[in-house]
C-alpha cells in the first residue's frame, strides 16, 4: 500500500457551467485520488446544483464569499490525505496525474512541493506546453530522475525572470503547507495571487517539478488571469511584499528589484497604450532606472503633460 495518499482541493466560484468537466477529469483517475474536495466560494449560479450530481463521489465545502486563497485553506484543513493537490474549477487533471506523482513521491519523500508543468487550451484546442516557452537557462544545471527534476539550484532567482509554476496540478506535503500557513487571504483579488504563495513555498521547502504535462489549463474570457494590466500590477505588489517578509528575496535582493524594474516599465507601457495616465504616472514615479530610448522617452513626455495637451498627442502617437 502507498503511503502517499492525495487529497485533491478545487475551489470553485460560479463555475457552473465548467465545474463538472474538471471533476470528471479527477474521478478518471487511472488510480483515484484518496478525495476529492470543491470548496464553493459562495457561488450565486448553479455552482451547488451542479455538485449535487457527485455528491456520493465527492466532498462539498459551501463558504460566504471570502477569495479563492481562503477556499484553498479551508480545503486543506478538510483534507485527509498525506498530501495536497490542487486544481482550479476550469482546468483539468490528465488521468494519470495521481499515478505519476504518486509513484515518484514515493521514492523521494523528503519533497515539499511538487509543481507540474501544463498545456493550455481553449475552443480551438491545445495552445502551449508550459515549461517548453521557459528560457532555456531555467533548466541548467538540475538533477533530473525520469520526467522529474529537483535540487534546483536558486529557484527563487530563476522565478524571477521566469514564472511557469501553477497552483492546478501542483502537490504538497500536508504538514508542508500547514508549516508555512497556506495562501495568504490579504491578497484576495490582487493579480497573479498565487505567485505570493509560491515564492513563500520555495523560500521554505525542497521543491521538485515535472516536465511532463499532467494538466490542462483552460484560457477564456471568465479568466481573472485575461487582463495583463492586472496580472502585473499584482505581481509588482507581492514582490514588493516579499521584499520586506521573504527571506530568500534578501538573499535574491538584485534580482527581485531588477524583476521589479522590469515588470514596472511593462506596467508602464501597457498603461500608456490603454490611456490610463493615472497608472502610467504613479508607475513612473516608482522607477529611478529609466529607460533611455526615445520611445520611451516621448511617452513620459506626453505622460506628464496637462490633460488638454497630453491626449491629442497620445493619439497621434497610437496611430
Amino acid at each position: 500500500m502507498s503511503t502517499i495518499r492525495i487529497s485533491l482541493v478545487i475551489p470553485c466560484y460560479n463555475r457552473g457551467e465548467l465545474i463538472a468537466e474538471t471533476i470528471e477529469s479527477a474521478l478518471a483517475q487511472t488510480i483515484p485520488f484518496h478525495e476529492i474536495i470543491v470548496v464553493d466560494d459562495g457561488s450565486t449560479d448553479n455552482t451547488q446544483a451542479v455538485l449535487s450530481r457527485y455528491r456520493d463521489r465527492i466532498r462539498s465545502i459551501v463558504l460566504e464569499n471570502g477569495g479563492v486563497q481562503r477556499a484553498r485553506n479551508a480545503g486543506d484543513a478538510a483534507a485527509r490525505g498525506s498530501h495536497i493537490a490542487l486544481c482550479d474549477s476550469d482546468d483539468l487533471l490528465e488521468a494519470d496525474f495521481v499515478a505519476s506523482t504518486t509513484a515518484w513521491l514515493e521514492t523521494h519523500p523528503d519533497i515539499d512541493a511538487l509543481y507540474c508543468n501544463f498545456r493550455t487550451f481553449d475552443e480551438q484546442g491545445i495552445q502551449l506546453d508550459k515549461f517548453k516557452t521557459a528560457p532555456p537557462e531555467f533548466f541548467m544545471d538540475v538533477r533530473y530522475d525520469g520526467a522529474f527534476c529537483f535540487d534546483i539550484e536558486d529557484l527563487y532567482a530563476r522565478l524571477m525572470r521566469y514564472q511557469p509554476l501553477f497552483p492546478t496540478g501542483a502537490v504538497f506535503r500536508k504538514t508542508f503547507f500547514d508549516a508555512i500557513g497556506g495562501y495568504d487571504p490579504r491578497f484576495k483579488g490582487v493579480g497573479s495571487e498565487d505567485l505570493e504563495f509560491t515564492l513563500r513555498v520555495i523560500d521554505k521547502g525542497r521543491v521538485a517539478l515535472c516536465t511532463r504535462p499532467l494538466a490542462r489549463v483552460r484560457k477564456h474570457d471568465g479568466n481573472i488571469s485575461a487582463t495583463p494590466m492586472r496580472q502585473v500590477k499584482g505581481e509588482i505588489e507581492i514582490l514588493e511584499f516579499a521584499l520586506q517578509r521573504h527571506d530568500a528575496a534578501q538573499r535574491y535582493r538584485d534580482e527581485v528589484r531588477s524583476s521589479l524594474r522590469r515588470r514596472r516599465i511593462d506596467l508602464f507601457n501597457a498603461a500608456f497604450s490603454h490611456g490610463d495616465f493615472d497608472v502610467a504616472a504613479s508607475t513612473l514615479s516608482r522607477l529611478d532606472d529609466l529607460p533611455d530610448d526615445r520611445k520611451f522617452r516621448m511617452k513620459k513626455l506626453i505622460t506628464n503633460l496637462p490633460e488638454l495637451v497630453r491626449t491629442p498627442l497620445w493619439r497621434v502617437s497610437q496611430m
